[in-house]
């Protein structure tokens, strides 16, 4: 699948759900119902689904960058957040009555125990730890002309900038 280079996504996601979502690609890689040419996922819930439904009229059936931030991390977290993870958003899909409506195996464990309440469930494929971490003051919000403040925390999906 192409990538766009137009803009990127930048998203918080609970480091647990993360960590889960690595274990989950782990499993799909090793279920005998998927075919061997099967690329792993990892399916996230959001109530952002105006921001998801931007990025599918803006991608053209392209794979978006997306950087994330690991929400909710354990240990000691820098003066100036930065994104740590990062993958490619292949689609979105709506919630059945705020479930994910796919298979099971490409949500994280971790959200077994979230509330069924999501409105749009994102697709990641290549989920993995930045090598570099990037601070999200060199990020900047997609049409806007000035970065994100140093300390910016995003408390939901946006679009922005390709970096």
């Amino acid at each position: 699948m192409q990538k766009t280079h137009a803009f990127a996504i930048l998203a918080p996601v609970p480091e647990e759900h993360l960590l889960s979502g690595l274990e989950a690609i782990a499993a799909q890689l090793d279920a005998d119902e998927l075919p061997p040419d099967h690329v792993p996922k990892v399916a996230f819930g959001s109530m952002d689904f105006e921001v998801f439904g931007a990025a599918e009229k803006l991608r053209d059936g392209q794979a978006i960058e997306v950087l994330i931030y690991a929400s909710h991390a354990k240990g000691d977290q820098p003066l100036n957040p930065q994104m740590t993870w990062h993958g490619l958003y292949v689609g979105s899909v709506g919630s059945r009555r705020g479930r994910y409506p796919g298979k099971g195996l490409y949500r994280p464990k971790s959200t077994a125990t979230d509330s069924p309440n999501w409105a749009v469930f994102w697709e990641v494929q290549g989920l993995e730890p930045l090598k570099t971490p990037v601070p999200i003051g060199s990020l900047r919000g997609k049409d806007k002309k000035t970065n994100y403040q140093a300390r910016f925390l995003p408390e939901g999906p946006v679009l922005i900038e390709f970096p």
